[in-house]
């Protein structure tokens, strides 16, 4: 019966909740059928009031694309017993003509722009506010920083530090918990902190040193610990801005109780926060209070959402508490070789674990690399033998960060490329230990040991 063609398709046509079964030509063109098969469903052509309305209609399968009105049910592949669905398509309005050329322009950029344009620029505007007063509050402070070596400061500075850092405290907490803006109770909470870490910092008298860095950053992770619990918001950045904090007090109080040169614990810091990053999940997990027992928590979802945060808090403040060691060892007086090795090989640790985070974490484990990356190359630059091989280095950096940001990332890796990125990451974090040594100047110690 396959080879038999009687000219008609019985077909089943449903229209909502109508339905109707036809037996139609199967060689007239789809246009020429629609209006049979819209009187047989009720005259959807016309309207309440008896007006005719023009309207356009739609046949074509279920979950499928509408027929071309020029086809037939045969060059569609209709058979007999199947069912068709009859849409309406709105028709489009006429496009309007317009006599001159700037009003057509701008008719068309009306048409179109975005309805939540407003309210982008309104956020845009609150985010570059929020940025601007930062990256203000930020070269303020260090000026005063920078000031206190050179001249003792005044109690009034100090005064004024403190005040400001509470004004902005407040501030925060009232900006989210009252208005509801979590961008701008974040960004007071984090220029609170940094007020109160450089009055910390001001506040010990002397010649600035270690214990200035110590009192300084145990300021800061005070009050940003005092911002997220009164502003309730930015649980991630200032969970990690505390954490950076403490790092670098603790670094700095070691530093004050060994007397050892800065190169030697920014090194060691920062071989310690590479080695952190490791174990940064089991950390998250213990500190949200996750366990594998039976039966699970309760508030097992909330416990679960904690961990996350922590574990993005935690390796975003490894992240920065490497990038500040590595940058203290790099930076101060004349870097030898030991510590350019160094410092380039905790960048590369640090641009090879961009790879494995989302989109935030990524871009932080980024930023961080290509700073160390930036300043390890900048000392070097310092005592380069000619601008050709400066230039030469530079067009080298640049070529690789290219790559690395446009061509590594525009396909997924294959397991093998991601096995191999871990066991270079792994060789990297091994070596890192006997090149921190070299910094420290352990070798050099231990040659010169005497055994008799």
């Amino acid at each position: 019966m396959a080879g038999i063609d009687p000219g008609l398709r019985r077909v089943s046509v449903h229209d909502g909740s109508t339905a109707v079964d036809l037996a139609l030509p199967a060689r007239v063109p789809v246009a020429v059928l629609m209006p049979s098969i819209i009187d047989f469903l009720g005259g959807r052509d016309d309207c309440g009031s008896g007006e005719p309305v023009a309207r356009r209609y739609r046949l074509s399968r279920p979950g499928a694309a509408a027929f071309s009105t020029s086809t037939t049910l045969a060059q569609q592949g209709i058979r007999d017993g199947e069912m068709l669905i009859l849409t309406e398509s709105a028709t489009p309005p006429p496009a309007p003509r317009y006599e001159d050329v700037a009003e057509a322009v701008s008719a068309t950029l009306d048409s179109t722009a975005r309805p939540q344009s407003s309210l982008r620029r309104r956020q845009a505007a609150r985010l570059t506010g929020a940025i601007a007063a930062s990256v203000l509050t930020g070269i303020g402070g260090l000026t005063l920083m920078r000031n206190a070596c050179t001249a003792d400061v005044a109690g009034a500075t100090i005064g004024v530090t403190v005040s400001a850092g509470l004004v902005a405290l407040l501030c925060a907490g009232v900006a989210h918990r009252t208005h509801g803006d979590a961008v701008a109770g974040l960004a007071l909470g984090v220029i609170a902190t940094a007020f109160t870490a450089v009055a910390g910092y001001l506040a010990v008298p002397g010649v600035p040193g270690l214990p200035n860095v110590v009192l300084g950053a145990m300021t800061a992770a005070v009050t940003s610990v005092l911002a997220l619990r009164l502003a309730g918001c930015g649980a991630v950045t200032l969970t990690a801005l505390a954490c950076v904090a403490t790092i670098i007090a603790a670094a700095a109080f070691v530093g004050v109780i060994t007397a050892a040169p800065p190169h030697v614990i920014g090194s060691v810091s920062a071989l310690i926060s590479l080695s952190l990053l490791g174990v940064a999940a089991r950390i998250s997990i213990a500190l949200a209070g996750l366990s594998p027992q039976l039966p699970p928590a309760p508030d097992l979802d909330a416990r679960a959402i904690r961990a996350g945060t922590w574990l993005t808090s935690l390796l975003a403040a490894f992240a920065c508490g490497a990038t500040v060691g590595a940058v203290v060892t790099v930076l101060p007086g004349a870097p030898g070789p030991p510590r350019i090795v160094f410092g380039a090989l905790a960048g590369a640790l640090l641009v090879l674990r961009a790879g494995r985070g989302d989109g935030r974490g990524g871009l932080v484990f980024a930023t961080c690399g290509t700073a160390v990356i930036a300043t390890t190359f900048a000392a070097l630059a310092r005592g380069a033998p000619s601008g050709a091989w400066t230039a030469a280095m530079t067009a080298a950096l640049v070529a690789a960060a290219m790559c690395l940001g446009f061509v590594a990332s525009a396909a997924a890796p294959s397991p093998v490329l991601r096995r191999v990125a871990d066991v270079l990451e792994g060789l990297a974090l091994v070596a890192m230990v006997p090149i921190t040594c070299w910094v420290c100047g352990l070798y050099g110690a231990v040659r010169g040991l005497s055994l008799t």
